[in-house]
């Protein structure tokens, strides 16, 4: 029997939100807005499974009891998957609960990694997580003190660069990986440079992208966990496993270096996952945030003066690279879309 396949505009009619929402809710899925493309596969007039992508990550799946294990889950995530090659990526991803695995192994996908039982990462992928590993061991260094950082750097200040110079002082190499998703104020060549830039001072910085492999809050799924499940916990616990399993073994990276987080509840429980699952192999060391005028520096604060127009304060903390790329006309650029967004949510 042939099911039909239709698009289902959910942000744009509320009947058909209600449908969706209400099948994904049955199915104990929470929908999520954070989508780009939603389709549904139908009985004749009876909605029998859903999906949706956002970039090339698969989201909110799910079928009906009475079609499970079969062709309606196959229909729905092939069509998917064409969709998101179809745009142009080399690489399909997604989370699943254990009870879904062999459904997605079934259809070419990898296990990367999983966090107990609450959560795995897979991957379908031309050029993959394996291929990612075999690059980094190319950069690998000699040395009994090997060191990794991982950062975002939306944008580059004098506490990450704080950061990369302690454990720059007391190691002989340190990784330094930076975020490659592009959910970020600075894209992320532009914040791959600033550390660059920031950073050539220093002979003993080895700089990375993360790929995929590292994954921002913005594209984690929390839609199937558990309520009352601490989903960033459970996301800083995914990471860290995928930073302990594979990229510290393919680096030799004997410690990971991390600022305290005395102001962000969300990076003080990361650092505590990542604490639980290290346990001291890799060894973490938390540093100090360095303040300027009795406030600690950090991004956000950067990005905060940047909505207000207020560049002259910004000037204390950030080096001088990241300072001069802010006055140039891309940044000038940025900065104006940081402030677009800020009075738009003041309104």
């Amino acid at each position: 029997m042939e099911y039909a396949i239709k698009r289902l505009r959910t942000d744009k009619d509320k009947s058909v939100n209600k449908l969706w929402s209400d099948f994904l809710l049955s199915s104990g899925i929470n929908p999520e807005e954070n989508v780009d493309y939603t389709v549904g596969v139908f009985d004749n007039d009876n909605l029998i499974a859903a999906g949706s992508i956002f970039q090339n990550i698969l989201k909110c799946t799910a079928v009906a009891p009475q079609f499970t294990g079969g062709k309606v889950f196959n229909t729905l995530i092939s069509h998917l998957m064409s969709e998101i090659f179809d745009i142009g990526y080399e690489s399909c991803y997604v989370y699943t609960k254990e009870e879904s695995l062999n459904s997605f192994i079934h259809l070419g996908f990898k296990e990367v990694e999983r966090v107990k039982k609450e959560l795995i990462f897979l991957e379908k992928s031309t050029s993959g997580f394996n291929e990612y590993i075999e690059s980094l061991r190319k950069a690998k260094k000699d040395g009994e003190k090997i060191a990794g950082i991982v950062m975002n750097a939306n944008p580059f200040t004098k506490g990450h660069l704080h950061l990369i110079q302690t454990a720059a002082k007391e190691n002989d190499f340190i990784h330094v990986f930076v975020l490659s998703e592009d959910m970020s104020d600075f894209p992320s060549d532009v914040r791959f440079e600033l550390v660059k830039k920031g950073t050539s001072q220093l002979n003993n910085v080895v700089l990375h992208q993360t790929g995929s492999y590292i994954i921002s809050a913005k594209t984690f799924p929390s839609y199937f966990l558990k309520e009352g499940s601490d989903v960033t916990y459970i996301h800083a616990c995914l990471d860290s496993a995928i930073f302990k399993n594979h990229i510290a073994p393919a680096l030799n990276i004997t410690r990971r270096y991390v600022g305290e987080e005395p102001l962000s509840p969300s990076t003080a429980i990361y650092n505590r996952a990542m604490a639980d699952i290290f346990a001291g192999n890799p060894e973490l060391i938390i540093i100090p945030r360095i303040e300027q005028e009795s406030e600690v520096i950090s991004a956000s604060r950067v990005r905060r003066l940047l909505a207000q127009d207020m560049i002259d304060e910004i000037k204390a903390l950030v080096p001088q690279t990241t300072y001069e790329f802010l006055l140039s006309p891309s940044g000038k650029e940025i900065q104006n879309k940081i402030r677009n967004k800020f009075h738009e949510k003041e309104v």
